[in-house]
């Protein structure tokens, strides 16, 4: 009688001390982040007014896509060129993160699908694959997010097949593809920025120049990557972003 009592007096507890476990784990959320170049203006002119023609398929990402993580899907979320997509909460551990088109029935296969880290707030860069020039097919990249990029810093991302040359101010990085860093910023001050690519001969050339400033408060996304227009007249573009630092929207107590 006495092991009982015990066993019952522990029991709530242990199930006491599982949902505190439960609860503690931190809530982590990600964010989408579609690069590249919108197709060019087309338009048709009927009965003396002109019409805006929609963009060749492919030529531009899907309106919307929605998150799935196994058999929890998230709300869709818009995509568009050079936008940052709201949050959207994440389960912990490493695991697939699915994305489909809002228009594909829900059976349907995933649009895209990213391995989410095992860790952490992250930011996904879609954009098109060298190769096939076509969203149909969409690369991702993921990087840190959330307190990786803190008010007052900015993170530069090489999204282009070639490792390229950053220049801020009196600092040179060589950052390969596929590859990122962060770097600390003073508000409202412009830094000197270039990127320098290698010519077939293997000599530096300066492919982009201006400057990176920030105010108080905001982050900088520096992305750098492959001209995927119509006929480019420059294979390298730089993309620069500014945003308040918002934390994520807190989880609705049950």
């Amino acid at each position: 009688m006495i092991h009982r009592l015990l066993l019952c007096a522990l029991f709530p507890c242990i199930s006491g001390l599982g949902h505190a476990q439960e609860e503690s784990k931190p809530v982590r959320h990600a964010r989408i982040l579609a690069i590249g170049d919108l197709p060019t203006f087309r338009q048709e002119i009927r009965d003396g007014v002109a019409y805006e023609l929609e963009p060749p398929p492919d030529s531009v990402p899907p309106r919307q896509v929605v998150p799935g993580f196994d058999e929890e899907v998230a709300n869709a979320l818009p995509l568009r060129l050079g936008f940052i997509t709201p949050f959207v909460k994440v389960p912990a551990g490493e695991g697939p993160l699915m994305l489909r088109r809002a228009e594909d029935k829900a059976d349907a296969s995933p649009w895209l699908t990213v391995k989410r880290p095992e860790e952490g707030d992250f930011l996904i860069y879609l954009f098109r694959t060298p190769t096939r020039n076509s969203w149909a097919e969409a690369a991702a990249l993921v990087v840190p997010d959330g307190a990786a990029t803190p008010a007052g810093s900015v993170r530069i991302t090489n999204l282009f097949p070639q490792t390229v040359r950053v220049v801020m101010d009196k600092e040179g990085v060589l950052l390969e593809p596929a590859k990122s860093f962060v770097r600390t910023m003073k508000s409202g001050v412009e830094i000197p920025f270039q990127i320098l690519t290698a010519d077939p001969a293997g000599t530096m050339k300066a492919y982009y120049s201006g400057s990176i400033t920030q105010n108080s408060g905001e982050r900088g996304l520096v992305t750098i990557y492959r001209a995927d227009g119509e006929k480019p007249r420059r294979p390298l573009k730089v993309s620069m972003l500014r945003e308040p630092v918002v934390a994520p929207p807190k989880e609705e107590k049950k």
